[in-house]
């Protein structure tokens, strides 16, 4: 039996998901199990069902701009007082 495991750690994972997508690809490995954590359990199902582009795509187009532009919460200025409340509720006025 054969395993594919790979770890987490932000681009450490990205890097270990490259290494594994050259083993199945190009040298042609075959895995009975695959396992990841953090990272490498985002990558490691896509690898299992050959979808590498699509992680590839997910990973290339990723920049700081991106993970911080999505802001959950609103930031609401009433009586000069700042309040910092969830999206989904109404906005006070």
């Amino acid at each position: 039996m054969r395993a594919l495991v790979i770890s987490g750690r932000g681009s450490k994972g990205a890097f270990a998901g490259g290494i594994a997508q050259y083993l199945l690809e190009e040298e042609k490995q075959s895995c009975d199990l695959f396992l990841g954590t953090s990272t490498g359990s985002l990558l490691i199902s896509h690898l299992a069902l050959g979808k590498v582009e699509t992680i590839k795509e997910a990973f290339t187009q990723l920049n700081q701009s991106s993970i911080f532009s999505n802001n959950p919460f609103l930031v609401v200025h009433k009586n000069g007082v700042e309040r910092i409340k969830g999206s989904t509720r109404k906005k006070e006025t």
